[in-house]
């Protein structure tokens, strides 16, 4: 009987052991399991944070690119805010205090998707913002970088470093920049031509893929073009489209189809267009002055300009 029982103390032991080994952690469960692990976070899973203090957040868009002008964020469009630690090197590179999702509301008032809201301690902060300046959710981002972006898209951002919160509710100002560029053509009569309507526009785009780095907004630009050109949105005679940053000495190709002179037949234009300084600048919006003669396309007149602004299907608002 002796015997007996210490072999069973021998085997509870010696299995107790293998559990000690195989586990750092050591929890008191109803139903046995494996040992504990932890996850890493999911960088796209919305964080709170810890703090007591409710931080809310008001947008605006900037419409010219290094101005302090100003237009209000539509009404609908999601915007991410990361808050890290103030005064951290490369903060963008650590694990965010608190990060969530907000949707614009009236007036540029920023509202928490399903519910969510930021709660940080007091102490000083950097918040970063992105958004796709619409309701579609912006780029997921892993240790500041973003996944591989794409034209068509009004990537925006924004940044505010050591923001000071010290009370129970504070409001933080976003201000989103333009990190992608545009370009707009703004159809002209040559002479002895009238331009009726613009039946379809293409034209040669960045190579897709660029990623932003988060702690500057910055999409680094393509050095060629994509294989495949871009349908352009049209309101009246007005062309638009936003591509990802550009910088290459070879003219973009666009292909313009419309109705000249009352004749009912489509006449086609294939034209190249040289870039401004030999780019497309981040942030930036070109105005092509594009004029119709009969057997080419003139292009006088090319310059910065407010963002244009478009439709859910990338037509601009406002016809020329």
């Amino acid at each position: 009987m002796k015997r007996h029982l210490s072999i069973t103390s021998a085997i509870l032991l010696s299995a107790a052991l293998v559990f000690t080994q195989a586990c750092t952690k050591i929890f008191i469960i109803e139903n046995p399991g494996t040992c504990d692990t932890e996850t890493p976070q999911d960088p796209d899973t919305p964080d709170s944070g810890s703090g007591s203090n409710l931080v809310a957040f008001h947008a605006s868009v900037e419409s010219l690119n290094m101005t302090k002008a100003m237009s209000p964020i539509s009404s609908g469009t999601r915007v991410t805010i990361y808050a890290y630690h103030g005064s951290t090197d490369e903060a963008t590179m650590t694990s965010a205090v608190a990060r969530g999702t907000y949707v614009s509301q009236q007036a540029g008032t920023l509202t928490g998707d399903s519910g969510y809201r930021m709660l940080l301690s007091n102490g000083e902060f950097d918040f970063y913002a992105v958004s796709v300046n619409s309701s579609d959710m912006p780029p997921v981002f892993s240790n500041g970088i973003s996944s591989a972006l794409s034209n068509g898209i009004d990537y925006l951002w924004w940044n505010v470093d050591d923001y000071e919160v010290a009370g129970s509710q504070v409001t933080v100002p976003v201000v989103l920049n333009h990190s992608a560029t545009q370009v707009s053509f703004e159809i002209d009569h040559g002479e002895g031509m009238y331009v009726q309507d613009i039946v379809s526009a293409t034209i040669t785009v960045s190579k897709p893929g660029a990623k932003m780095d988060l702690s500057t907004g910055v999409i680094p630009p393509a050095g060629e073009y994509d294989t495949n050109p871009a349908q352009m949105g049209i309101n009246g005679l007005k062309l638009q489209y936003t591509m990802l940053p550009l910088k290459t000495g070879t003219p973009m190709k666009l292909v313009l189809n419309l109705h000249a002179n009352g004749e009912p037949d489509v006449k086609t234009y294939t034209v190249d267009v040289p870039l401004p300084d030999g780019e497309l600048a981040a942030g930036n919006s070109y105005t092509f002055r594009a004029v119709i003669n009969a057997d080419n396309v003139a292009f006088p007149q090319v310059g910065v300009s407010d963002w244009v602004d478009v439709d859910e299907t990338g037509n601009p608002l406002y016809p020329h």
